[in-house]
């Protein structure tokens, strides 16, 4: 997902934060892959959720999760660029 690299880095932890809460807040507990989960909990473990690996890997979890959630969360950090790719996934 080219668009995370344009993400500023000082929103990386406040983004991460974000899609990890509606991950987590979810109550549907097989909206999430298996395999996305293992790399979510992998990329936890190396303290890497707020990087561009782990942003992408979030934000493709969440968006299985409550894509409508995702998009708000885009837009309230005023990163368009991100939302447009989010909305077409």
């Amino acid at each position: 997902m080219e668009a995370i690299n344009n993400v500023p880095v000082s929103l990386y932890k406040t983004l991460s934060d974000k899609l990890v809460s509606i991950i987590l807040d979810s109550e549907d507990r097989d909206a999430v892959s298996a395999d996305t989960t293992k790399k979510i909990i992998y990329l936890w473990r190396q303290d890497m959720l707020a990087s561009p690996t782990g942003i992408e890997a979030l934000v493709k979890a969440a968006i299985q999760v409550d894509s409508t959630a995702v998009v708000k969360v885009m837009d309230d950090l005023g990163l368009q660029e991100l939302t447009v790719v989010v909305k077409n996934l």
